[in-house]
């Protein structure tokens, strides 16, 4: 479709890229400036989603200590996974709310609400203020992980689309490594003030007001005010984001995805109706479950307890907070490989690799850990174990669940379906990050075995049960589940 899409413009408007005077050709390159600067505001809410997921892994070490908040393994394992708890309810009604109220007002919204949470942690005076903040940041969370994305995709031009909506998943990425750089810098001032941990969740508010304030200079998206029946405000916005050559056309295709998009919405099925179809409910049995894999193979695990992890390798608190910084980078490198292998080697070829060489990488550190943790040689073997976990797990894993479960549910039940699957996602987000600090406090050899055993399941459980979507008509993979379940 997007190529038909720049053929016709092409052929229309044929001066476009040939004025002698370069006029337009600088208002194209003015337009796409402003397009990536709207692109990097919205996605300061996916940074925050990275930051305020990763920025317990240092922090957490200092809460715990008698005269801050004195935290248990289990309580450590509360305010961790009290924001992916939240952000589980924020995922299901972010996304209608912003129907309501707009992509800009949520976003800002969202700003507002990262800003005075990250404030409320950092002065928070016992756990149960944490925890709360916690939760209020999670709904944050959950409610960019619906909403950047699709703001993204609504004001970028087709041939952009790809990659402008990808910065997303860049950036949340990125937030990650930038809290446990700040982790890194701020760690060796623990040593004499471990009130530093405020310091360090505090700090996401800097984005937070990038996104609040930014949010007021960017343009509401064009779509959604087509289907608020807004007409003069999209013509408006499309005159500030594309060329006055392709405005009219433009907006013609919008007001005609509308038409059809409410067409298809008032056919959506109920969860009634989805729950009373075998092969549907198959499908999306089939969906939590890549969900469930994703998170129970460790990821999360090692992502906000990481530095936990190295130092029981055997190294100091300060020295494990800069190697724990490469596990940040190397889900930026994992990210970006995933986006050029995922449409080369196929969905199930990526599954098994990333659950293969997951849990073999899990495997080798538990045996090291057990048989020979005092050697010299044992905890940077242990590092580079883990970092070759995290770039293959943000290579495969990562990115093909969310991308199968978008083509696996037929458009009826797409909406509802995709919903709950992300939901359970989240949930099991939730289970790993309350567990793991406990399950590492008892042994972290085994709690690396458990997630081994998870991933051979999980390699099970796709050879099964998940179908090869690469190249493959959404018709098809309809077809597959209803050949094999509608009985």
């Amino acid at each position: 479709m997007s190529t038909v899409c720049r053929c016709r413009k092409a052929s229309r408007y044929p001066a476009i890229r040939t004025d002698v005077s370069g006029s337009t050709d600088r208002k194209s390159n003015s337009h796409t400036g402003f397009l990536w600067l709207a692109t990097f505001i919205a996605a300061m809410g996916s940074l925050l989603f990275g930051y305020d997921t990763g920025i317990v892994n240092g922090s957490l070490e200092f809460m715990a200590v008698k005269g801050q908040l004195d935290l248990t393994a289990f309580q450590q394992g509360i305010v961790s996974s009290g924001l992916t708890l939240g952000a589980a309810f924020g995922a299901i009604i972010g996304g209608p709310f912003a129907d309501k109220i707009g992509r800009k007002k949520i976003l800002t919204i969202l700003g507002i609400i990262f800003s005075v949470g990250a404030l409320g942690c950092a002065f928070a005076t016992n756990i149960t203020i944490l925890i709360v903040f916690r939760f209020i940041l999670g709904l944050a969370v959950g409610s960019a992980s619906a909403n950047v994305p699709v703001y993204i995709a609504e004001i970028a031009p087709t041939e952009l689309r790809g990659k402008m909506v990808t910065t997303a998943q860049v950036m949340i990425v990125s937030g990650q490594f930038v809290a446990f750089g700040v982790n890194a810098a701020l760690t060796p001032l623990g040593a004499e003030n471990a009130a530093i941990w405020r310091w360090m969740l505090g700090l996401g508010t800097i984005p937070g007001i990038i996104l609040w304030i930014g949010m007021y200079l960017i343009p509401e998206s064009p779509r959604w005010l087509v289907s608020q029946g807004k007409m003069d405000k999209a013509l408006g916005v499309l005159r500030r984001i594309r060329s006055a050559a392709s405005v009219e056309s433009e907006m013609k295709e919008i007001q005609d995805k509308d038409k059809a998009d409410k067409e298809l919405n008032a056919e959506q099925a109920t969860f009634k109706e989805l729950i009373s179809k075998r092969w549907v409910v198959q499908i999306l049995i089939t969906g939590a479950m890549l969900g469930i894999i994703q998170q129970f193979a460790g990821i999360n695990s090692i992502m906000y307890y990481g530095g936990k992890i190295i130092q029981e390798s055997g190294f100091d608190t300060t020295v494990a907070a800069i190697l724990n910084a490469g596990n940040g980078f190397l889900s930026i490198v994992g990210a970006v490989l995933g986006m050029f292998t995922i449409d080369w080697l196929g969905r199930r070829n990526l599954e098994f690799a990333g659950l293969t060489i997951c849990g073999i990488t899990l495997v080798a550190a538990g045996v090291i850990h057990t048989v020979a943790p005092n050697a010299s040689w044992a905890g940077i073997t242990i590092v580079i174990l883990v970092y070759l976990y995290i770039i293959f797990f943000q290579g495969t894993l990562g990115p093909v669940t969310w991308l199968i479960n978008s083509e696996i549910f037929p458009q009826r039940y797409r909406g509802i379906g995709t919903g709950i699957t992300i939901f359970v996602l989240w949930i099991g987000n939730f289970i790993v990050g309350l567990l793991s600090p406990v399950l590492l406090e008892w042994n972290m050899s085994n709690t690396f075995y458990i997630f081994a055993v998870c991933c051979v399941l999980g390699i099970i459980f796709v050879a099964l049960r998940v179908p090869e979507t690469k190249g493959v008509p959404l018709e098809e993979i309809e077809k597959y589940f209803r050949t094999k379940y509608d009985k």
